[in-house]
């Protein structure tokens, strides 16, 4: 039988489908995390004695729990699942076997530090409650992407995809560490926040530059752009109007889940070399 060409889209294996199901539906259950999180965060105030008050109506509170703990079990489930493929299915390719490592790592994770996140009493708890999701929302969409999108044998070496998901992920974690710090009216926080914003805008706009003329990367190059220039807009907003603006802020935050899939599509299109050019043959 004739191999399988190397620039091909495997997902009309069934095995790879089903991993392609447990990444898209990992992201999926890990955007209602993030979200259900976030609008219980930013909707509480501290008592004059340091207890946590909701200001959200009971029956919104509700549901938004409800559905996080819903989901955080489902995410759950999805990690058990993913460490028995790991398990049954040696050798995994390591295009599919990384992204599922990740999965249980930051599932665990979450499941460690979820108990001492009633409260908010810790800004540490908040920022790796925030970190790991995004984390884990990256990985379940790597692996739904490493399914869909074609196989290449020669990955290219270029470091800044790389540099710009670890600038992002610090970008993810001063934004919760300055939302933690808001709530305890400690707005310093911010300021490193927006040091890195700096940061993250310059890497962000410099890989979207990069590849925005390759075939495969345009249009998740014009998207990308177009989630950096909303979320710089929305930055600005929210320090015009600070910490009132709840609504402004939730869709600022919302905008990062968006923009961590849209990188992982974009990095994950790994544009080639352009091929050394051929070499005078001596006569």
């Amino acid at each position: 039988m004739a191999a399988i060409p190397l620039s091909q889209p495997l997902t009309h294996a069934p095995a790879t489908r089903g991993l392609q199901l447990i990444g898209g539906f990992g992201a999926l259950l890990a955007i209602l995390i993030l979200g259900s999180s976030m609008l219980l965060r930013l909707n509480t105030q501290f008592a004059t004695d340091g207890a946590a008050l909701s200001t959200l109506p009971p029956a919104i509170e509700n549901a938004a729990r409800l559905l996080h703990r819903l989901s955080a079990s489902g995410v759950g489930v999805l990690a058990i699942t993913a460490a028995a493929l790991l398990r049954i299915r040696r050798p995994l390719l390591t295009r599919y076997a990384n992204p599922l490592k990740w999965i249980i790592a930051t599932t665990v994770l979450l499941s460690v530090i979820g108990p001492l996140t009633p409260g908010y009493r810790v800004a540490a708890i908040t920022v790796g409650n925030v970190a790991g999701g995004m984390a884990l929302l990256a990985a379940c969409w790597w692996l739904r992407e490493s399914v869909a999108l074609p196989m290449r044998a020669q990955p290219n070496a270029d470091p800044l995809p790389t540099l710009t998901l670890a600038v992002f992920m610090a970008q993810v974690a001063t934004g919760a560490l300055a939302s933690a710090g808001l709530m305890r009216e400690s707005p310093g926080f911010a300021i490193v926040h927006l040091g890195s914003a700096i940061l993250a805008t310059m890497f962000i706009g410099a890989l979207a530059w990069s590849r925005r003329k390759a075939p495969e990367c345009a249009l998740v190059s014009i998207v990308v752009a177009g989630l950096l220039l909303a979320q710089v807009g929305l930055g600005v907003a929210l320090m015009a109007q600070g910490k009132a603006a709840v609504a402004l802020a939730y869709v600022h935050g919302m905008l990062s889940p968006l923009m961590a899939t849209s990188l992982v599509s974009l990095v994950l299109r790994n544009v080639p070399a352009p091929p050394a050019p051929p070499r005078d043959q001596a006569v």
